[in-house]
């Protein structure tokens, strides 16, 4: 089994329906946490196993020492692994020696992994690059002969890769309507139209939106460009794990 649930769906600016964009990558057993910022609550509930970070920006990251944080007050002692770039793992270290969190009595392992690619019980992912930051990665999922493909932030992926093809979902980034297409490329981003091409690109069986712009306007603006080409784009529901 693979499944996913979203803690957030919107960019760099939350609103009243969503904070930023994060999501729990799951087979049951196992727990993946993508990204750390809104509804830490969630992978603290499932004392997720491990955390990968796609790159450097606040939005991505402001939640990683509260997640850590709260699995220290709840008594953890498993061993945590945060996979993340080398530009990453210096912004991580940093907040880490800013709170002085590893000098915390009775402190559970927590290990800075610079990796391509993860193994966690059944559930693996593989990182590719992605053109947003100079260390920005998207990610493939993949357990039990199903696979989830995460773009995180990009401009649009004109040259997947192999291992992108045939997946069961594609997560991608939607952060706004095609008609500001110059912008959003400047900004290092996608608009849902360049979901939706990238997801026939690849033969994805399915295709959901995040890392939206604020408002429903906007985002109505942006589901409407996905599903001129795929009708059945959605944007995910918050803290509701989705089966593929």
């Amino acid at each position: 089994m693979l499944e996913f649930e979203m803690l957030g769906t919107n960019g760099s600016m939350q609103d009243e329906k969503s904070g930023n964009t994060s999501l729990i990558v799951g087979d049951g057993k196992v727990h993946i946490l993508v990204d750390a910022s809104c509804h830490i609550e969630r992978a603290v509930a499932v004392a997720v196993d491990a955390v990968v970070l796609t790159h450097e920006h606040i939005d991505h990251l402001y939640g990683l020492l509260s997640l850590l944080h709260q699995l220290w007050l709840g008594g953890r002692t498993k061993e945590l692994d945060i996979i993340c770039t080398p530009i990453v793992q210096e912004k991580v270290e940093g907040m880490l020696s800013l709170f002085q969190f590893r000098q915390k009595p009775h402190l559970f392992p927590i290990h800075l992994v610079q990796a391509a690619s993860h193994q966690q019980g059944a559930l693996s992912f593989s990182a590719f690059k992605t053109d947003h930051t100079e260390g920005s990665i998207g990610l493939v999922f993949s357990c039990g002969g199903k696979k989830l493909v995460y773009t995180c932030d990009t401009r649009p992926i004109l040259h997947p890769v192999t291992l992108m093809e045939n997946p069961d979902v594609l997560v991608h980034e939607a952060s706004g309507p095609s008609q500001d297409e110059e912008t959003l490329l400047k900004k290092g981003h996608s608009s849902g139209l360049d979901a939706a091409k990238l997801a026939n690109q690849i033969h994805a069986k399915r295709l959901y939106l995040c890392h939206l712009p604020p408002g429903s306007e906007q985002q109505a603006m942006v589901l409407a460009d996905a599903r001129s080409l795929r009708t059945e784009a959605e944007i995910p529901p918050l803290c509701k794990p989705i089966a593929l």
